[in-house]
């Protein structure tokens, strides 16, 4: 590998972890309506909304709420929220408890049907050793930690290294967890570097809030110098280092 695409002079390394860490097995929209299907399961079907239709009501709370930037309510409580609203205009009547638990179902279906990208313990326990590690997502708090609890990376990402969105404007790309994320890892924006598989939010996330990124992008087409080859471009004044596979990510770092 070229000394030029080395990240040196890095003490941090903050990562996204829907298809970053792990890969994605079942869309929240499949959980949702796989969901739903389990609840009504033993009901009378003329007496329940079909799984469009509940889907559709909630996906248009979702957008209203999330368009609403006043809301201070945690992800996870909006998701309910829009599900126990969807449920009312459909005819529905819906507790607290049984939205809450609705959705800790959907998370635990969710992660269930996930898996570890390749090498994934072996890079972190490396990369541990050197730098600081850091979880920054836009999943919802109780995933991450449901996540990271059942692949066993809760050792590399102590609680206060895991930064998530408490309300919808505070998601990726705004620079707000980022910002959060290096107070706390005490390292200035330069000595930090995201690793994730967005572009939008968290390669130019990190680069709005002064750090490199690391874009893990499996689709980039192979060059003729291989599959593995690493290149790098400049966004403003931020260095990007392009990888195919979670695997580059080792030879990064000195």
């Amino acid at each position: 590998m070229k000394e030029a695409a080395r990240m040196n002079g890095k003490t941090a390394v903050c990562f996204d972890v829907n298809q970053t860490l792990v890969q994605q097995g079942l869309s929240f929209e499949q959980s949702f309506r796989g969901v739903w299907q389990d609840y009504t399961a033993r009901w009378l079907q003329e007496q329940t909304p079909s799984q469009e239709t509940l889907w559709a009501a909630y996906i248009t709370r979702w957008q209203q709420r999330k368009k609403a930037r006043t809301t201070f309510k945690q992800l996870d409580e909006l998701q309910q929220q829009c599900l126990r609203e969807a449920l009312l205009e459909l005819g529905v009547p819906i507790s607290t408890g049984l939205a809450r638990s609705f959705m800790e179902e959907l998370r635990r279906q969710q992660v269930g049907a996930k898996t570890l990208m390749p090498r994934t313990p072996e890079i972190l326990e490396k990369l541990s050793q050197t730098h600081r590690l850091a979880i920054i997502s836009n999943s919802p708090r109780s995933e991450v930690l449901l996540m990271l609890g059942r692949f066993g990376l809760t050792g590399y990402f102590p609680e206060e290294r895991i930064f998530t969105a408490s309300r919808p404007a505070e998601k990726k790309p705004a620079s707000s967890l980022f910002r959060s994320a290096l107070q706390a890892l005490g390292v200035p924006p330069r000595q930090a570097v995201m690793v994730g598989n967005s572009w939008k939010h968290d390669v130019c996330g990190a680069v709005k809030a002064g750090m490199d990124a690391v874009w893990l992008n499996p689709g980039v087409h192979p060059t003729a110098a291989g599959a593995r080859t690493v290149s790098e471009q400049r966004l403003g004044k931020r260095r990007v280092v392009l990888i195919r596979e979670l695997g580059q990510l080792t030879d990064l770092f000195p």
